[in-house]
């Protein structure tokens, strides 16, 4: 098994404030935010995880009246950002925000470069006070399952720093695994996501890139990413409940791309068969049951001696999908 030296982590990562929701914040949410806390009841009461977009206000809210559990980088450039550079893997991380209040809760901070001015830098040397994204993550513990609701106070967009910077670093870099393309409000700035992809590999044509699907928030996006990113990545990343958004059966939309890695927690499959790796699964589906039993990032050290099975009582499953699906990508 072999792991690359250096990836792109591109290009969504920000704070997730995760919140095990019980009946008082419930009542608040209901008072104050009756749509949003609505839009919650029906996914806990269906049973589905759900994701929606909220404006600056609602964020400010939430943040001064709710108690999180706890803050963790979420989004799943920031999740496959985490998980690879515990690694040993350098990312060279594109989030739509770089700050210091995000990049100070990376576990191996001195393997994540961002782009400034001047080039890359580490994020521990990094210094912004720009405004954080904030993804509120809220988790029923009768349902199992979990609501999330994001603001960011930019529209995801390509940043310009790590554009001017990253043809300068692309031939040392074997792998780009690349998300948040659900959140983009505009099939032309999808388009322009998809660009700057295709740019990446004019200049090395050897690089893979994986694209982690999400719960599109636009239609004519959604359909936008079916017929354009689908069949330019090397391999797409998606589950059930973003594969039911699609509205078609699992192998017609396999069929639209180059390969594909469907996820879910009792089921994982590739498509189409021939690009199975089996060793990456099996070394993917350890990693997310070491993540799931212990809620680290785990080290090449931690997985010696680790199953691959079912875990019954995670401590940890925020971001679970994004962390197999790069740890399936990273092995070779």
């Amino acid at each position: 098994m072999e792991l690359p030296s250096a990836i792109i982590a591109a290009f969504n990562a920000n704070l997730d404030h995760v919140l095990s929701i019980g009946e008082q914040d419930m009542a608040k949410l209901e008072q104050r935010l009756p749509v949003l806390y609505k839009q919650i009841d029906e996914s806990f009461s269906w049973g589905m995880q759900k994701e929606v977009t909220i404006d600056v206000r609602t964020s400010e809210f939430l943040l001064s009246s709710l108690k999180f559990d706890r803050a963790i980088v979420g989004g799943q450039a920031g999740n496959a950002a985490q998980m690879a550079s515990a690694l040993g893997v350098k990312c060279f991380l594109h989030t739509n925000v770089a700050n210091e209040q995000l990049l100070r809760h990376f576990s191996h901070p001195e393997k994540i470069t961002v782009a400034s001015e001047s080039g890359f830098v580490s994020a521990q040397g990094f210094s912004s006070q720009a405004a954080s994204a904030h993804h509120f993550v809220f988790e029923s513990p009768s349902a199992g399952t979990r609501f999330i609701a994001s603001y960011d106070p930019v529209p995801l967009h390509l940043e310009d720093n790590f554009e001017h910077s990253i043809g300068k670093e692309l031939q040392g870099i074997a792998k780009a695994f690349t998300g948040g393309f659900h959140l983009v409000k505009t099939p032309e700035r999808l388009r322009k996501l998809i660009s700057e992809m295709k740019r990446w590999k004019e200049i090395n044509p050897k690089l893979q890139i994986f694209c982690e699907l999400g719960e599109f928030q636009n239609p004519a996006v959604m359909e936008a990413a079916r017929q354009e990113l689908l069949p330019f990545a090397d391999m797409v990343g998606l589950n059930d409940t973003e594969l039911s958004a699609f509205g078609v059966e699992l192998e017609e939309i396999a069929s639209e791309t180059q390969a594909l890695l469907f996820h879910t927690p009792s089921v994982q499959k590739v498509f189409p068969a021939p690009k199975l790796n089996s060793a990456a699964l099996e070394f993917a589906k350890k990693y997310a049951s070491f993540k799931a039993r212990s809620g680290r990032f785990a080290q090449l050290k931690d997985l010696e001696g680790a199953t691959a099975g079912f875990v019954e009582s995670p401590a940890e499953t925020v971001g679970l999908g994004d962390i197999f699906s790069c740890a399936y990508f990273l092995v070779d």
